[in-house]
């Protein structure tokens, strides 16, 4: 495991926050807004489709498998299952 989950927040290995969950909202290291989750996809900044969880794989916008949710949560410690950990090892740790 390279990242952890610690109550909302994402670390990468030298404890350093990479990400922040609020809500349904997914924020970088910055405190810059990059992705909302609303059902099984997640939406950009801009709300474009960047990623889709059909069944138990992870697509990206243009529709080719990407991962497993068993994927994301391998490289997360302590992740909660989910779209909220998918989403945050879409964005932070693939």
């Amino acid at each position: 495991m390279i990242y952890t989950m610690r109550g909302h927040g994402l670390y990468d290995s030298l404890h350093r926050r990479v990400a922040l969950m609020r809500g349904q909202e997914i924020y970088d290291g910055d405190n810059r807004r990059v992705a909302t989750i609303n059902g099984n996809s997640l939406y950009d900044s801009d709300n474009r489709k960047i990623m889709t969880v059909r069944g138990a794989y992870i697509y990206d916008a243009v529709n080719t498998c990407v991962g497993s949710l068993l994927d994301a949560q391998k490289k997360i410690d302590g992740a909660v299952e989910g779209m909220q950990s998918v989403a945050l090892w879409y964005c932070f740790v693939r």
